[in-house]
């Protein structure tokens, strides 16, 4: 079990405990629909296995097509987290932007419909869409491309643990938004990316720097509930054939 696999578990099992163990939250949790209960599960398995899967089938296949480019840059290891946390983390601002274009948003819509945001929205996305976000890919290229892809898959998967996070829902104490809030997105603000009135705002994964730099920032705080609802729509559709789902 990779260092990756033991800290995503560890830190999902985390959140969830203390999601269980607030009150509000609990029912929030179990207040969920069959059709919300169904789409969180299939995107678990989707994210949770799918999608981990997919790096060890591609780098087999493109060492086939060119073996000599396997493991052709030699990087310091601390380049190589940077790579992965720093630079691929703004490459997903963009990424996460386009998503939100008219043209592209049928197949993000349904990660933007749960009525309150906790872990389990985390995976809640259509097929395709699991499939074109720019960490998937990048993690093929480090670990095709490195000679020593330790440190970027390192930033990788800290970057999928602030994911589950982020998503999380919770509140945080003050002292933060004073400290790590001037560095990193906080739940709170994506709980504003995720309602009716905020979804061009903090576009962002790790780092707030992006969204300041180019003024899609916000510190607005809105209650977690409400955002949006996944009642009426076809889940099946949805999750498999978005771009055909009436708008």
């Amino acid at each position: 079990m990779g260092i990756n696999t033991i800290l995503l578990f560890i830190t999902f099992s985390l959140l969830i405990i203390l999601g269980l163990l607030n009150e509000e939250r609990r029912q929030a949790a179990f207040s969920r629909s069959q059709n919300e209960w169904t789409v969180d599960i299939m995107g678990l398995l989707i994210q949770g296995v799918l999608i981990p899967a997919f790096p060890f089938i591609m780098v087999p296949i493109l060492i086939s097509f060119f073996p000599d480019h396997k493991g052709i840059f030699d990087v310091h290891p601390i380049l190589g987290f940077s790579l992965s946390f720093l630079l691929v983390d703004y490459l997903y601002y963009w990424n996460h932007r386009l998503f939100h274009r008219r043209s592209y948003w049928p197949i993000h819509r349904l990660h933007h419909s749960s009525r309150q945001l906790d872990i389990f929205a985390t995976s809640r996305n259509s097929v395709v869409t699991s499939f074109l976000f720019i960490y998937v890919w990048s993690q093929i290229l480090g670990m095709f491309f490195l000679k020593d892809s330790t440190p970027y898959m390192l930033g990788l998967g800290l970057t999928f643990a602030l994911d589950l996070w982020r998503h999380s829902g919770m509140k945080q104490p003050q002292w933060m938004h004073f400290t790590l809030g001037k560095i990193l997105i906080l739940p709170e603000q994506h709980v504003l990316h995720h309602s009716l009135t905020g979804r061009t705002k903090n576009y962002g994964a790790n780092f707030c720097w992006w969204d300041q730099l180019h003024g899609t920032y916000s510190q607005t705080l809105i209650e977690n509930k409400n955002l949006e609802n996944i009642k009426g729509k076809n889940i099946w559709r949805e999750l498999f054939i978005p771009w055909k789902v009436e708008r």
